[in-house]
């Protein structure tokens, strides 16, 4: 199941979201991300969103930044063996690019948008940023 929905954040939700964008970052590959707790309001507030009950307790929390230039190639979820789904909410779309792909699926990022998926089930990837800095919070979701 790739289930999509829009507005799931407001502007003022998403701008508190971004101030995690200016504290040190961990590099992961091409993109930059910053732990959030699991228990932050706006992480429950996506997780109370979702139609699937893969979805219903938060392994892990990110805000994912990928940078001009950046992408993922491919690639299923295997970090870990408890993950059951996940979800990426666009925090801007004020860059070119950074489209993201599940299987044969090509998710236009709009500001609030979030898709949720099984990454294990399903194969998927972020488009070349080449033009600005593309934001999302990403939510990793385990059985309770």
């Amino acid at each position: 199941m790739i289930c999509i929905k829009d507005n799931t954040l407001s502007e003022e939700e998403i701008k508190k979201l971004l101030e995690f964008t200016t504290y040190p970052n961990e590099k992961w590959a091409d993109s930059f991300t910053v732990d959030i707790n699991h228990n932050h309001p706006l992480v429950t507030k996506i997780l109370n969103q979702s139609v699937d009950n893969k979805f219903k307790n938060v392994e892990l929390a990110q805000i994912v930044s990928y940078p001009l230039g950046g992408s993922m190639p491919f690639h299923f979820d295997q970090a870990r063996e408890t993950t059951t789904g996940a979800s990426i909410t666009f925090l801007n779309d004020n860059f070119i690019g950074g489209e993201a792909l599940v299987e044969a699926i090509k998710i236009s990022p709009i500001k609030g948008r979030t898709y949720y998926f099984d990454g294990r089930m399903y194969k998927h990837a972020v488009l070349n940023v080449v033009k600005g800095i593309r934001h999302t919070l990403s939510i990793w979701y385990k059985n309770g």
